[in-house]
């Protein structure tokens, strides 16, 4: 199964989907709760070939709030958080985040 990151051309939305091709990964992407209600012109998307270590079979996304993924996101594919810096303490992924602020 080959990893894509989808993201939102007018938007802050990403994510890391799991998908043979990358029309399958856009359908994957749009039945998510971050693309919930994008269209389909609007949502664009990239091979992620560092991520394909990361599906297990079943498993559609990354998940951010699943403490493994974060760090595997942050560690290996460079994601940050946009906001919430003041829960850097709390982050599982902290270590290794670039935009770490030690509050």
């Amino acid at each position: 199964m080959k990893a894509w990151n989808v993201h939102q051309k007018y938007g802050d939305a990403t994510a890391i989907v799991f998908a043979e091709t990358a029309g399958k990964a856009k359908t994957t992407a749009l039945a998510t709760e971050n693309f919930w209600g994008s269209d389909f012109l609007d949502v664009e998307v990239h091979r992620q070939p560092g991520a394909d270590q990361f599906y297990t079979p079943g498993k559609t996304e990354m998940d951010w709030c699943d403490p493994q993924d974060r760090i595997n996101m942050v560690k290996y594919l460079g994601f940050t958080c946009l906001e919430h810096v003041e829960d850097c303490h709390f982050c599982p992924a902290k270590e290794f985040c670039e935009d770490r602020r030690d509050v």
